[in-house]
């Protein structure tokens, strides 16, 4: 992985400032987790105890994202004992809003940062994984067959040379010279007949 990722406002971090922003982050969740659940004993309304553990639940799953990110640019796997990587994905609750809005502002920055971060990491890791499948693909005859018989990869790929400046000159070039050959073949092969 990369030694720096973009975050906000296009700041540069490095891996170790990127991890203390991400644990710092997860500190501070699993603290109002707590205080959270300290609130649910003394919840008496069936909605308010509902969105108090929606919101734990959130930001249950919240940490477990960022621990993850954390465990993978640390290459720590230890960090994961014990976290279901499994999990199903948890909706953000109707008081989100209002808990991002009750942050002091070192607070609501940490959970920006840390969002962004996450964010950026996430992508970069689902780049280089298409990069190497592409790579991959590209270099075993039988994915390159299935390719061409899939209309749909097929539009993609077109799609990625058409808007490319540098892949769509190359392409045309490569035609062009293919075009020339078949020409000059036709012209031999009506010669010898």
């Amino acid at each position: 992985m990369a030694d720096e990722y973009e975050g906000l406002s296009e700041e540069q971090y490095t891996v170790e400032e990127a991890v203390a922003v991400l644990e710092k982050t997860v500190e501070r969740k699993r603290s109002e987790i707590e205080g959270l659940e300290k609130k649910a004993k003394r919840l008496k309304n069936e909605d308010s105890k509902r969105l108090n553990a929606e919101l734990i639940a959130y930001m249950k799953a919240d940490v477990t994202a960022y621990v993850t990110v954390i465990a993978d640019m640390t290459d720590d796997s230890s960090m994961l004992e014990g976290i279901d990587l499994d999990a199903d994905p948890v909706p953000a609750p109707e008081n989100y809003a209002d808990y991002v809005n009750g942050l002091g502002a070192d607070d609501l920055e940490n959970e920006l940062e840390a969002q962004s971060i996450r964010a950026d990491y996430c992508d970069a890791v689902v780049e280089d994984l298409c990069v190497n499948i592409g790579q991959s693909a590209l270099e075993s005859k039988k994915m390159l067959k299935a390719l061409l018989d899939d209309p749909f990869a097929l539009e993609q790929i077109g799609e990625v040379i058409f808007y490319d400046d540098y892949l769509y000159d190359l392409f045309v070039s490569l035609s062009e010279e293919k075009a020339k050959d078949k020409g000059k073949k036709k012209k031999k092969k009506s010669k010898k007949d």
